[in-house]
């Protein structure tokens, strides 16, 4: 059987210092709904043609695990400041929570870890995944090299050091930036979504990777990378 999963995601526009940062940074922050992390899960292959647009669930972001080919995820960013809505012209009603809709992801393949997922693209020549750096070898949010070397750089990307300590890019520094993509780098490891030592050899339960297709309605692709807000709601209403 099928299995819908709807999903949250923080992009650019779910906290408003993040959103003014991008509005001010536009060459920085090129896509307000995308995943605001360094290693942005989901990653929806922004840059790539619908022909060539190969979509990775990672589960950096929830640990998430058990994948089935034929499952689909939808994935919403909540706008928690009105200050977004009233930028972006959305109007709001007394504290209803607002949300985007950004995708609908069809698992077309799963892949046992993220060193496989990884293999799949390097057999390509390197390309851009993200904004910076630009090629890598695989998509940011594959965590398996300690060095991250696909990880979005620190200049595009919040810094996060734990549920209420977020970064702009003018305010954190390398060293956070690395702690950050260390702990994905463990996550990657462990499967386990919280803070952990280098873990035991025979503690290791790596995360799976999701390789993913968008779904389609009418023959278009259920992606929104920017704020347009008939699509938007549709993916929101799970329409």
């Amino acid at each position: 059987m099928i299995k819908f999963m709807l999903l949250t995601c923080d992009t650019w526009v779910t906290e408003w210092d993040w959103f003014d940062y991008a509005l001010r940074h536009p060459r920085q922050v090129p896509f307000l709904l995308v995943d605001r992390s360094p290693c942005t899960d989901p990653f929806l292959d922004p840059y790539a043609s619908s022909e060539e647009r190969r979509p990775i669930i990672s589960g950096l972001c929830r640990c998430l695990k058990n994948f089935q080919q034929g499952d689909i995820y939808i994935y919403i960013t909540r706008m928690r400041d009105r200050r977004v809505c009233h930028a972006l012209n959305i109007p709001t009603k007394d504290k209803t929570p607002y949300y985007l809709g950004i995708a609908a992801l069809r698992v077309a393949k799963v892949h046992e870890s993220h060193a496989e997922a990884a293999k799949t693209f390097t057999t390509f020549k390197p390309r851009r995944y993200v904004v910076a750096p630009d090629p890598t070898p695989y998509p940011p949010n594959l965590a398996h090299d300690l060095h991250m070397p696909a990880a979005v750089l620190r200049e595009n990307c919040i810094v996060s050091l734990g549920p209420r300590t977020h970064y702009t890019p003018d305010h954190s520094t390398d060293a956070c930036w690395r702690k950050q993509v260390k702990s994905y780098y463990l996550r990657q490891m462990t499967g386990i979504c919280k803070n952990v030592g280098t873990p035991k050899k025979k503690q290791k339960r790596q995360l799976s990777a999701a390789e993913c297709r968008l779904v389609q309605v009418d023959g278009r692709d259920v992606l929104q990378l920017e704020w347009a807000d008939h699509l938007c709601q549709l993916i929101a209403d799970g329409r």
